[in-house]
C-alpha cells in the first residue's frame, strides 16, 4: 500500500468538469479516481471554495444546486479550514519561494496534512518544498505523470 498522501489543488478538480478540455478532463478523472481508490486524496475548504467559485462563474451546470452537490462530493477528500499554524507556515513558504499567498496557504495545508505530493498544473512540476524537520512536499503536474507514478514513486 502506498504511503504518499496527495493534496489535490482546485485546478485538477475543475478540469473534471471542463467541457472545453476533454483530454485534460479524462486525465484528471483517471488520476483522481486512482488516488481516491487508494484513499490518498486530500484537500481543504479553501480548495472547495475555489472550485465552487469557478464552477458557479463559468455556468457549466444548470443550477447552483448541481455545483454544490459536486462540492459536497469532493468534501470526502477533506474540508478543514486553514488554521493559524498553517497560516504561519504559509508565511515561511511565501518568503522562501515567492509563491502567491493563496498557493502558500495551500502548500502549508498540504504539509500540515502530511502529504507527500501537491497535485496541480499551476506550479512548477517537480519543485520540492523543504522546510526541515522531515517536512517536504513535491509539486506534481497530473498531466505529466501517471497516477501510479504519483502514488508509488519516492
Amino acid at each position: 500500500m502506498p504511503d504518499a498522501d496527495v493534496f489535490v489543488d482546485s485546478s485538477v478538480l475543475i478540469y473534471l468538469h471542463d467541457r472545453h478540455e476533454p483530454e485534460k478532463a479524462a486525465i484528471a478523472g483517471a488520476t483522481l479516481k486512482r488516488i481516491a481508490e487508494e484513499q490518498r486524496a486530500r484537500t481543504n475548504l479553501q480548495v472547495l471554495n475555489e472550485v465552487a467559485h469557478v464552477l458557479l462563474r463559468k455556468k457549466w451546470f444548470d443550477s447552483p444546486a448541481t455545483v454544490f452537490s459536486i462540492i459536497d462530493a469532493f468534501g470526502v477528500f477533506g474540508k478543514a479550514p486553514i488554521t493559524p499554524e498553517q497560516s504561519s507556515l504559509a508565511r515561511l513558504i511565501h518568503v522562501r519561494t515567492a509563491f502567491s499567498w493563496w498557493d502558500s496557504l495551500l502548500l502549508a495545508s498540504a504539509l500540515d496534512l502530511g502529504c507527500t505530493y501537491f497535485l496541480t498544473e499551476d506550479l512548477s512540476d517537480g519543485q520540492r518544498i523543504e522546510l526541515g524537520r522531515g517536512k517536504s512536499l513535491t509539486i506534481v503536474n497530473p498531466f505529466a505523470h501517471s497516477p501510479d507514478q504519483i502514488l508509488f514513486s519516492r
